[in-house]
């Protein structure tokens, strides 16, 4: 019973997240990548996105939400991978706020040559990562 009852408020916070995340402009070139982990969940809208383009500055949405009582903030950050491989890494964003807050940033990336973008969702004890998730595009 108390599984049944804690996988219905996951769910439950599953839902409420994606829905205070939105939805994207509907085009081809907007892409959402989301994933959730033990204590929080995440998500990255990447507009106007065009492989192989180069020199452009592509918009970015993002927002985490902690959903875990347990005294540790969530993080959230871009992740991509350059035509040719190279993983790259942007800054961790961090939600300090607690259980039930969520927190959201507009940024940018300059488009360098890069072939896909992802989001990556933690759980930190000061800047110790104590789980995470990732997501990439499945197309």
């Amino acid at each position: 019973m108390k599984k049944a009852v804690k996988t219905l408020l996951t769910g439950t916070a599953a839902a409420a997240f994606l829905a205070a995340m939105g939805t994207a402009p509907a085009h081809a070139a907007t892409e959402t990548n989301h994933c959730f982990t033990t204590g929080a969940g995440g998500a990255v809208t990447v507009q106007s996105w065009h492989v192989g383009e180069t020199g452009k500055k592509v918009g970015v949405h993002m927002g985490v939400h902690d959903n875990k009582a347990d005294g540790h903030h969530v993080r959230i950050r871009l992740i991509g991978k350059k035509i040719g491989g190279t993983p790259v890494n942007w800054p961790w964003r961090a939600n300090y706020g607690g259980n039930g807050t969520y927190k959201a940033w507009d940024s940018y990336f300059p488009n360098d040559g890069m072939l896909m973008v992802g989001v990556q969702v933690a759980r930190f004890e000061g800047e110790q990562l104590l789980n995470s998730c990732t997501d990439w595009p499945t197309t």
